[in-house]
């Protein structure tokens, strides 16, 4: 793009901030008609393909409160080439796990030069940052910093009360980790959500058990879920039905997740199961002869190594405690001898 076209482009992004909204300055609440504008997400991964400000309002998504740095960029800008490359991956490292701040890029002018997933791919974060497509130019209208020789990037935080905190350019990673850490310090408890929190319910039919996810979050949805059934097998269903080979005792966990990425606290049950196997073969015989001796140790020995897997797998946890180990070897090998 030739330095007309971008001067041309610069001009038409400051009559839309004039002609659409009226700009922020710092201590000034974004109205509730801009925090309700929808912007599509283009890069990054997010519980939604649309985002507003107003689903980083802890008063309008259920009580979960964000600290929110908006960094508002053009892809024919060199200026924010250069932060998007430098500042902004240290920034996306560093804040990414954290479920009460939200780092976002408001990108206008795709494809001159830099797609979406192009500009996503410039710097040297870990993480993939959330881009959002502002076409029409607004965030510039509403937070462009501090004058228009020097507008692209700027650089916007909002509190968790949506006022405009701080506004500025071409700031350092350490700058920026050092704001956030004191907006969060003054959120103080409205910036610390609580976890999700796993918890389930289950009816047992022999060996067929069906789970009842009863899981809750006090300020966000769970969205994941990862069961662990004890005896080698997972899901991430909600509500998982599953069939154990021989009868036992099964430590069972299920992990969950938000839509915020905030993974919950574990809930476990120790789960005791009677009636007949299934598997086909008794205890210890792998090999389904009939009989338990030394072939047997060997295949269990190699199911172990995961060199090969004997044709009765499900008969080689000899303890029923949900794993195969040494411990099965030996307790094989004790049954042989004193038998």
């Amino acid at each position: 793009m030739n330095q007309l076209t971008k001067t041309f482009t610069f001009i038409i992004s400051l009559l839309y901030g004039v002609m659409f909204s009226a700009e922020y300055d710092v201590g000034d609440l974004v109205n509730m008609e801009d925090q309700l504008q929808s912007f599509s997400v283009c890069n990054g991964e997010y519980f939604d393909d649309e985002l507003s400000l107003s689903k980083l309002n802890g008063d309008l998504n259920g009580g979960h409160y964000f600290i929110t740095m908006i960094d508002i960029s053009a892809t024919w800008c060199d200026p924010c080439v250069d932060y998007a490359m430098g500042p902004m991956s240290t920034i996306t490292d560093e804040w990414e796990s954290h479920t009460n701040v939200s780092i976002i890029t408001s990108l206008s002018d795709l494809n001159q030069p830099y797609s979406c997933s192009q500009w996503g791919n410039l710097g040297s974060s870990e993480e993939e940052p959330l881009i959002i497509h502002d076409p029409n130019y607004k965030f510039m209208g509403w937070f462009g910093c501090c004058g228009a020789s020097e507008g692209w990037p700027s650089t916007a935080f909002l509190n968790q009360d949506m006022e405009v905190h701080f506004k500025s350019n071409y700031m350092g990673a350490y700058e920026v980790n050092y704001l956030i850490e004191q907006m969060l310090e003054n959120c103080g408890d409205d910036c610390i959500s609580p976890p999700p929190m796993a918890l389930f319910a289950y009816e047992m039919d022999g060996l067929t058990v069906t789970f009842i996810d009863l899981s809750v979050s006090e300020t966000s949805e769970v969205i994941g879920w990862n069961w662990d059934f004890g005896d080698g097998s997972m899901s991430q269903e909600q509500f998982p039905t599953h069939t154990y080979s021989v009868p036992g005792t099964y430590y069972v966990t299920l992990d969950v997740s938000d839509q915020y990425g905030a993974d919950g606290i574990q809930y476990w049950e120790h789960i005791s199961l009677e009636g007949e196997s299934v598997c086909g073969s008794d205890a210890g015989d792998v090999t389904g002869d009939g009989n338990v001796n030394i072939l047997d140790i060997v295949q269990v020995a190699n199911y172990i190594l995961d060199v090969s897997t004997p044709a009765f797998a499900c008969a080689a946890d000899y303890t029923e405690d949900g794993q195969v180990n040494i411990l099965d070897i030996v307790q094989i090998a004790n049954f042989i001898l004193y038998n």
